[in-house]
């Protein structure tokens, strides 16, 4: 058993986290997708972590990047989507299948006005699925935990020693910490201030989108941002 695995067994929302990291890492044929419907917390991380694949293809189009765009504006459709399926179903929700594919078509054209369109199109439904769940405080806590959590293990294997080792998972870490961003932003400044400036705090930890041989960074960072924000949310659960 991976110490990834063995990290994350203690860790509540267990299953949905093991699976999102898998899902980061495997193709959509390796996929072990769950037998049902997620819960809501599980269903709004992996709708994050699509958003955060997205926004990260979508920046990177704009900056240029189009090899790197069409790879990240596929990883939802191929590594993501399948695991809320039965969710879909269970909500009466038609879900974006279309819109993800349409988007995936329009990067992959190289057409910059498509791409604008098709990435609004797909990132407003994204967001009409997350605004069918009641998103309380506690459950917002939840996902943003969840997110860094896998933005932190995405981060180390981008970053070794302060060395670029995979730009592609350390783009991932950006976008999943953006969404968390957003998250935190989206909620009762009371409850979330404090978490805002955690998340704000760690942003030079992304010199540039696209990085440099040496990123002096470590995801140690961003593991102890996301226990640094479990701890400051604990009230919110009642624990």
């Amino acid at each position: 058993m991976s110490s990834f695995i063995q990290r994350f067994f203690a860790v509540p929302g267990t299953a949905a986290l093991l699976a999102a990291a898998f899902c980061l890492n495997a193709s959509a044929t390796d996929l072990d997708v769950p037998d049902g419907p997620v819960g809501d917390a599980d269903c709004l991380l992996y709708l994050g972590l699509m958003r955060g694949h997205l926004m990260v293809g979508h920046e990177l189009f704009n900056q240029g990047e189009h090899d790197a765009a069409q790879t990240h504006s596929k990883h939802p459709g191929d590594e993501l989507y399948a695991v809320l399926l039965k969710s879909f179903e269970e909500r009466g929700a038609r879900g974006f299948a279309d819109e993800l594919s349409a988007h995936a078509a329009a990067v992959e054209s190289g057409g910059a006005e498509q791409v604008r369109a098709a990435y609004a199109d797909v990132m407003d439904a994204i967001r009409r699925h997350e605004q069918s769940v009641t998103a309380t405080p506690a459950l917002v806590a939840e996902v943003v935990v969840g997110l860094l959590r896998v933005a932190a293990d995405e981060y180390a294997i981008g970053i070794v020693d302060g060395r670029l080792e995979n730009a592609h998972e350390y783009q991932d870490a950006y976008g999943f910490t953006r969404v968390a961003l957003e998250w935190a932003g989206q909620v009762d400044r009371a409850a979330f201030g404090r978490v805002t400036e955690r998340l704000l705090a760690i942003d030079d930890m992304w010199p540039a989108l696209v990085p440099p041989n040496r990123v002096p960074q470590s995801a140690s960072r961003l593991y102890g941002t996301a226990a640094e924000v479990e701890i400051l949310t604990l009230r919110l659960a009642g624990r």
